[in-house]
């Protein structure tokens, strides 16, 4: 989830231990870890992206067949998908990204998701309604 938020492989492995030091700090005190991880680690991320001037808010499945793992022309596809789905996700304001993240990237439910950002149940998914349809616009222009 850091990796997806920050966009810096080197920044979210420093969130990812520092939100370990503070979980093994608290230790029994956490009732849900899962929880507790990702909101901790989802907040480190935010506040480095507000101190670095990175940070945007918002106020106001078809089966695919897959072809040989051997064709490489498949791997290139899929590795510039990815560029092209990560670039687009950078896009998203907060909480949009990370409730991207946390559901469809983490797999968490739409009440985990609410808890850990912070918002009910339905705020979520207009959250997330909106964010894929922001996705699929910036995929499509991509295109």
């Amino acid at each position: 989830m850091a990796r997806a938020l920050l966009g810096n492989g080197a920044e979210a492995e420093d969130v990812t231990q520092e939100t370990f030091i503070r979980y093994w700090q608290q230790g029994a005190a956490v009732r849900r870890p899962r929880e507790w991880l990702m909101k901790v680690a989802r907040n480190a991320c935010l506040d480095r992206l507000r101190k670095a001037g990175r940070f945007m808010s918002d106020d106001n499945e078809e089966h695919m067949e897959r072809p040989d793992d051997r064709d490489p022309a498949w791997h290139y596809e899929q590795r510039e998908l990815a560029a092209q789905l990560q670039s687009a996700i950078e896009t998203l304001t907060e909480p949009q990204r990370s409730l991207v993240v946390l559901f469809d990237v983490q797999g968490m439910s739409v009440n985990e998701c609410a808890r850990i950002v912070g918002l009910n149940v339905n705020q979520v998914k207009v959250y997330l309604h909106r964010a894929r349809r922001r996705l699929r616009l910036k995929l499509e222009e991509a295109k």
